[in-house]
């Protein structure tokens, strides 16, 4: 760990530094490479990250997919990235780092060039892991921009990039099903970004209870429940529709009167026609999140996590909710209780 911080601290002085030479920046990759290599969890001590992130930003928007596959760049760029995702993975709660990831200029079109060619097939498995967390962190103001941040097409390709890593190559982990399905309520939110959503994305609004409630993408979809209810409903496929209105009974007790009535009402017709099938697979499903809800109440109170105060209490609140949505579906749909 001494060697660690020693490298870190070495980085932190390189970087306070303008106009840095391309002999710095090799300078300040092997140093990033001595303070988070092999290390699961980034130190507490790291504290600001507004270094990192200008190493980051300078590596993304200057070099192309050649320099981040390999040598020194590929792995100094995923340490990067594995540095501001761990330690911003709960950044909400930390106001200091908050600032510093929304003053990254996260739409300037090298930067979504950069980040864009991270995540294309072929790369990395860990540098598309990381890189899908930092786009989940700008979720709420890339999918979000005044203008959008790439052309239609290009929209198509990133779209389709993330399923192939998402889906094809790594769709059994946590990590990146919950980053998934944060980017696709950013997606969903913007009406350039929402028509590019390729068919087999939309699969990821299964994993909707890993978003955090207090991204402000989540809460424009939720209060926008019929609108975009409509919009999935004019999607040639039927997933659109499928997913969102599973989505939708996942987050039931959060939904004003006028989506309820309206999730209701589609519930009805679907129990007496070929829908069937699909509101057994959303009983499932939320089926399954209550059990794990109530297996992780139980482990809290049983570890009595003073540390934590509320953590406990929050989960209880959220088992109730979804015990609540799912007998409210069971019983609309006349399929019984658990």
């Amino acid at each position: 760990m001494d060697v660690c911080n020693a490298s870190y601290g070495l980085f932190k002085i390189i970087m306070a530094y303008d106009n840095l030479t391309e002999q710095d920046w090799k300078a300040a990759r092997f140093a990033i490479y001595g303070a988070f290599q092999g290390i699961e969890v980034v130190p507490s001590s790291v504290g600001e990250i507004n270094e990192i992130l200008k190493f980051l930003t300078h590596h993304l928007c200057l070099h192309g997919v050649r320099d981040m596959v390999g040598g020194d760049h590929g792995t100094s760029i995923v340490l990067a990235l594995k540095a501001v995702v761990l330690r911003s993975s709960d950044y909400r709660a930390d106001p200091l780092t908050a600032g510093y990831i929304g003053h990254l200029n996260r739409t300037s079109p090298a930067f979504v060039n950069g980040v864009h060619s991270t995540i294309r097939p072929g790369n990395p498995f860990l540098l598309r892991m990381y890189a899908t967390g930092l786009i989940a962190l700008t979720t709420d103001q890339w999918f979000n921009s005044p203008e959008p941040v790439m052309a239609p097409e290009e929209m198509s390709e990133f779209c389709e990039d993330l399923a192939v890593f998402i889906i094809d190559d790594h769709f059994q982990r946590s990590f990146v099903q919950k980053c998934s399905a944060i980017i696709l309520f950013g997606m969903l939110r913007s009406p350039e970004w929402r028509k590019h959503i390729v068919t087999r994305f939309w699969r990821m609004f299964a994993y909707c209870t890993l978003v955090n409630e207090e991204w402000e993408s989540f809460g424009w979809c939720l209060q926008n429940a019929t609108e975009l209810l409509e919009f999935t409903r004019g999607l040639a496929d039927g997933e659109g529709l499928k997913w969102w209105y599973g989505a939708l009974w996942f987050h039931y007790d959060k939904l004003d009167t006028t989506a309820r009535e309206e999730v209701e009402k589609v519930a009805r017709e679907m129990s007496s026609g070929d829908g069937l099938s699909d509101l057994n697979l959303y009983l499932n499903l939320i089926g399954e999140e209550v059990t794990k809800t109530r297996q992780e109440v139980d482990e809290l109170h049983k570890a009595a996590r003073s540390e934590l105060p509320g953590v406990e209490f929050r989960a209880r609140l959220r088992l109730i909710a979804l015990e609540g949505n799912h007998d409210r579906l069971a019983q609309i749909a006349g399929l019984g209780r658990r």
